[in-house]
């Protein structure tokens, strides 16, 4: 090994040691598979996910705003970004599917950019880490104890009510007293959360991907679109593929769903444990690991939103015809 490399290592080494000195553990980091109920509007459980859904599209109109409120004719700055990235995507989406791209373009781009910008952002330091005090119960969507009696769910907890020796509690927030005298470990509920390590985000995108899907076919093929799921004629053989691709269709919601949900979970809960052990320096390579990740996750949902159309707008003797494949012909190509 080189000299120069053995110092580099050497001194990695002692910055994370040293990281590790500085911040001794305390607390374990907590994880929590459903987002966190940040307060109770109405009656309504309003999350950090949301909360982060919000940001996330005020800041996509914000930017989208001020790339076209000056338009030239030879684009600048924002203009310029914004249109290498539309005709990029909608490149991409016509090597896909040249005969659809232009109307499927509006619904997927929005999918790849809204999801790319939630990914993204789920990266700044503090989402995740920065937040309130709250009873744990209180940042359940469904508390047990709103579940078992009518009384109203646990509110947020004051400073006076959370003792802060969080070495002797060993809980993220320290310790609180209950109304019935018991003591409990008050939990770090965060302001935000990605859209895309909740469920119920990750589903309704799904949803929308797979109406889409289903609403183009139909459009295209009429009720002729049946045909592909529903083909007695040609033996109980493809009959029974005809349902397997039926079924398909309905599994391509869970797979939508926990794909994008699992791969930018589980990228949180990798980079909450590499900070839990060493502060400093070892997350660095999981940031960079986690960018790629974000983004092609927006990529694969769009893409696979933009395929899916083109398997079910294409007729089912014409995908035999061509091998399952059908090239655009010149005229709806111009159209």
């Amino acid at each position: 090994m080189k000299p120069r490399t053995l110092i580099t290592a050497l001194v990695v080494l002692v910055v994370m040691i040293g990281s590790r000195l500085l911040f001794p553990i305390k607390v374990l980091p907590e994880v929590s598979v459903a987002a966190e109920v940040l307060g109770r509007p109405a009656g309504f459980p309003f999350t950090n996910s949301i909360l982060m859904t919000i940001v996330v599209d005020i800041l996509l109109m914000l930017l989208v705003i001020m790339a076209t409120r000056k338009m030239a004719l030879v684009p600048r700055g924002a203009q310029n970004l914004w249109e290498l990235a539309v005709e990029t995507f909608y490149g991409l989406g016509e090597s896909v599917d040249r005969r659809n791209i232009r109307r499927m373009f509006t619904l997927t781009a929005t999918i790849f950019t809204f999801v790319l910008f939630a990914n993204m952002l789920a990266l700044v330091p503090g989402v995740g880490s920065v937040g309130m005090c709250r009873a744990r119960e209180a940042a359940l969507i469904n508390p047990p104890a709103a579940q078992s009696t009518n009384e109203p769910p646990v509110a947020a907890l004051t400073q006076d009510e959370i003792n802060h020796d969080v070495g002797a509690s060993g809980g993220a927030c320290g310790t609180y007293q209950t109304a019935d005298g018991r003591t409990e470990v008050a939990t770090l509920v965060p302001f935000f959360r990605s859209p895309s390590a909740d469920l119920n985000t990750t589903l309704a995108i799904a949803l929308i991907s797979f109406f889409a899907i289903e609403y183009f076919g139909f459009k295209d093929l009429g009720i002729g679109y049946l045909g592909k799921f529903f083909n007695i004629k040609e033996g109980p053989y493809i009959a029974l593929v005809g349902i397997l691709e039926l079924i398909s269709e309905f599994v391509r919601i869970m797979s939508f769903t926990f794909r994008l949900f699992g791969n930018i979970f589980a990228g949180e809960v990798v980079l909450a444990v590499m900070a839990f052990l060493v502060p400093w320096l070892l997350p660095l390579p999981f940031y960079g690991l986690e960018i790629f990740v974000a983004f092609m996750q927006a990529f694969i949902f769009a893409i696979l939103t933009i395929a899916f159309i083109n398997q079910a707008t294409t007729a089912h003797h014409e995908a035999d015809a061509h091998g399952g494949h059908v090239e655009a012909s010149p005229v709806d190509a111009a159209h």
